[in-house]
């Protein structure tokens, strides 16, 4: 099967093109700004919103996103508008933010992108990941910063791990590989037109998976002391809203569908970051 990957040079993406390609795969891996040169896999430079699949593609996955960027929404919605264009089967890797109750403008994108794939008519699959982590991948390193590996190593070299509020709001996170395993079972099998969410076996406390990382102690950090710093590291006052909402999901469905059971959250996986 040949694969056309957007968001190919991305955490997820990179290891998602590696994995594929170990299982046989015809890759072909989309970057734009960080050069993607992994084993076994055709990297193409181009933009979501203006490159041609591969000649012989037979599926898209779609892993592209902006968050961060003030036109978000607008440019993750040309990215869709090209994706949806090319007529061909598209798994298109979603967020568990689609079930907050406090919908910031990245969650209105995802839910709005989402309907627009279930519109499209083209045979689709829909993935929501909960906090994917994993290890450093050995043959690419991400421009963006993996959240997992930068509170590993706080958790690592600093006297204490700041976090918003109580740090009791919780996660489910799951490991890269079983994300994007799950993902490439159901496209092997054809299980079209289906939405799963991809989560750990058990939700975690974010306190609890700063213990299982080595961190000797929680700062709670004040709302509004947030709002003062976070824009220094980049965080909008939209993405810090949300920040204490609870990520929980279950995982059952997709393990069924895919026959891949996630496993539990692995401390270790985090060891090379």
């Amino acid at each position: 099967m040949r694969l056309f990957v957007t968001g190919a040079s991305s955490f997820v993406g990179a290891h998602f093109c590696s994995l594929a390609s170990r299982e046989g795969m015809i890759v072909h891996g989309l970057w734009r700004r960080t050069s993607l040169n992994l084993r076994g896999v055709v990297a193409v430079r181009g933009d979501a919103a203006s490159t041609r699949p591969s000649p012989g593609t037979e599926v898209v996955v779609h892993l592209a996103t902006k968050v961060m960027a003030p036109d978000a929404r607008d440019q993750n919605r040309r990215m869709l508008d090209a994706v949806l264009s090319w007529g061909l089967p598209v798994v298109y890797a979603s967020s568990t933010v689609v079930h907050w109750e406090r919908r910031n403008a990245y969650a209105l994108s995802r839910i709005e992108d989402e309907d627009r794939v279930r519109a499209s008519g083209l045979p689709y699959l829909i993935v929501r990941p909960c906090a994917p982590y994993g290890p450093r991948h050995a043959e690419h390193l991400p421009a963006h910063k993996e959240s997992f590996h930068t509170l590993a190593r706080m958790c690592r070299g600093w006297p204490a791990v700041p976090v918003l509020g109580d740090g009791n709001y919780r996660r489910q996170p799951v490991h890269v590989d079983d994300f994007n395993g799950a993902i490439l079972r159901l496209v092997r099998a054809g299980a079209w037109n289906a939405a799963y969410d991809a989560g750990g076996p058990e939700p975690m406390t974010l306190r609890a998976i700063i213990r299982a990382l080595g961190g000797r102690r929680v700062v709670p950090l004040p709302r509004p002391l947030l709002r003062v710093i976070g824009p220094l590291a980049g965080m909008s006052a939209d993405v810090i809203s949300t920040f204490d909402t609870d990520d929980v999901v279950d995982p059952k469905p997709l393990a069924v569908a895919s026959g891949l059971q996630p496993r539990a959250f692995d401390p270790g996986a985090l060891a090379n970051v």
